[in-house]
């Protein structure tokens, strides 16, 4: 009964770790989360947005997102905001354009249900 609870809570473990070192998402409702850049994308510099579009409408009164460059030094990417009118589009815009790094974002936001949801991923400008 011991092994199959540590098998258990290995699973689980697992299946909440993967997102994260893949750059998904982990959502009380299963949301599925496309970003642009893409995870792990080289892009051309200077970029000027970002965008994490979700499944399903999403709160994007609770939305943030951070940024910050290869050195974890925070980069000025104003408020999180809706694009669009479905609720699905968040997107920030560096106060500058990103020049060429590399970047971490991370984002959160509450689904509609109320749900907490969160992700983040990394790419580089050049």
């Amino acid at each position: 009964m011991a092994m199959r609870l540590h098998a258990a809570g290995l699973f689980i473990l697992t299946a909440l770790v993967t997102p994260l070192a893949t750059g998904t998402a982990i959502a009380a409702d299963a949301q599925s989360v496309s970003t642009d850049p893409d995870a792990n994308a080289t892009v051309k510099a200077p970029l000027e947005m970002i965008h994490v579009l979700f499944h399903n409408p999403v709160d994007m009164k609770t939305a943030r997102m951070i940024v910050t460059d290869k050195n974890g030094k925070p980069v000025d990417v104003g408020p999180a905001m809706q694009m669009g009118t479905d609720g699905k589009l968040l997107m920030a815009m560096p106060k500058t354009p990103l020049p060429a790094d590399t970047y971490h974002v991370t984002w959160q936001v509450r689904g509609t249900n109320g749900s907490p949801l969160q992700g983040q991923f990394t790419f580089t400008a050049k």
